[in-house]
């Protein structure tokens, strides 16, 4: 869905007050003459944390560039971020903090499958909007809430790209491996239907405890079955062990992962040992300046350039839907 799309929609369904009579801004959960309270738990620590940290980063841009101007209709964006580790649990703790306790106007940016599924509900029943989880998971998606509006694609839009790409060339051997949680789960109902739809039957598909890192039982699967693909249905450090347990092994197969799958900690990994890995991205190239939007990313880095990252750019656009529907609601939001 296009940017202009989507913050229309945003704008329109989530925030655009009452023609009728119309509250106060006090009469709003964090609201002030002044600020807009928005929460959200996040990873920003543990083993899955890298992407969450480069979304977080991304975020800020957005948030501090339209704080630089003013604000939206006068009001500064203030964003209460709690690390969740990655737990769902802790997740579903944070959530209730920001909504009870610290009374947030909406949510944003939470991230992760598990995260999402646990704060969504308690997050519905108060009445609160959900803006921009980073999660592709279709079961979240399968009975939309009114509360809740995705920016990103979605994983079963992702694996049907991987799986066509592989059926185009031929390659029927195809495994998965997938971390036993909430997004893993996800990740493999989705490799399924695609692989369906495509009239592929999997060589395997093996769950790996994302907690334990204990990789060596799938590594050795994979390599008494030998596939010519492994799709990966996971993310973090998880990820790279996977691979660096593939290559030890000697084993190379084609490599296709998620856009949660950071090229980045790949390289930090793997080193110079990472050729054969093929992954998909919901958003353009943050090198490439020929979209208006990385342009305005990249001038937002400014001397950070280096941080450049798709998470981070996906972050960047998140905050600046967030920050568009808030000013195409008008000053008095509900």
């Amino acid at each position: 869905m296009k940017l202009s799309l989507l913050t229309a929609f945003c704008g329109l369904a989530l925030f655009t007050a009452a023609h009728a009579a119309p509250p106060t801004p006090a009469a709003a959960p964090g609201l002030t003459s002044g600020t807009v309270l928005i929460g959200q738990s996040i990873v920003l620590t543990g083993p899955a944390s890298e992407v969450g940290a480069s979304y977080f980063k991304g975020q800020q841009l957005a948030i501090a560039e339209a704080n630089a101007k003013g604000g939206v209709h006068g009001r500064k964006i203030e964003l209460e971020s709690i690390d969740d580790g990655y737990d769902p649990k802790r997740a579903e703790e944070n959530t209730r903090k920001l909504i009870e306790e610290k009374q947030v106007f909406a949510l944003f940016g939470h991230t992760g499958t598990g995260a999402v599924m646990a704060a969504q509900a308690i997050a519905e029943k108060a009445g609160v909007p959900m803006i921009a989880p980073l999660s592709g998971s279709d079961g979240l998606r399968e009975k939309p809430a009114g509360n809740l509006f995705f920016l990103r694609a979605s994983y079963a839009d992702e694996m049907e790209k991987i799986v066509e790409h592989q059926a185009t060339l031929g390659i029927g051997k195809i495994a998965l491996l997938y971390q036993d949680d909430a997004f893993g789960k996800s990740s493999r109902r989705s490799f399924e239907e695609a692989m369906a739809r495509h009239k592929l039957t999997p060589v395997v598909m093996l769950a790996v405890n994302p907690q334990s890192m204990e990789v060596a039982p799938a590594i050795a699967e994979i390599g008494r079955d030998k596939p010519m693909a492994v799709v990966l249905g996971t993310t973090g450090k998880l990820s790279a062990a996977l691979v660096k347990g593939m290559y030890q092994a000697n084993l190379r197969p084609q490599i296709f992962g998620l856009s949660v799958l950071s090229p980045a900690l790949l390289r930090a990994e793997l080193q110079n040992n990472i050729g054969g890995i093929v992954m998909t991205q919901i958003v353009p190239s943050p090198w490439n300046a020929k979209h208006s939007i990385v342009r305005q990313y990249r001038a937002a880095l400014g001397d950070k350039i280096g941080e450049a990252h798709h998470a981070s750019l996906e972050g960047y656009i998140a905050g600046r839907v967030l920050v568009e529907a808030l000013r195409r609601a008008g000053k008095d939001l509900t």
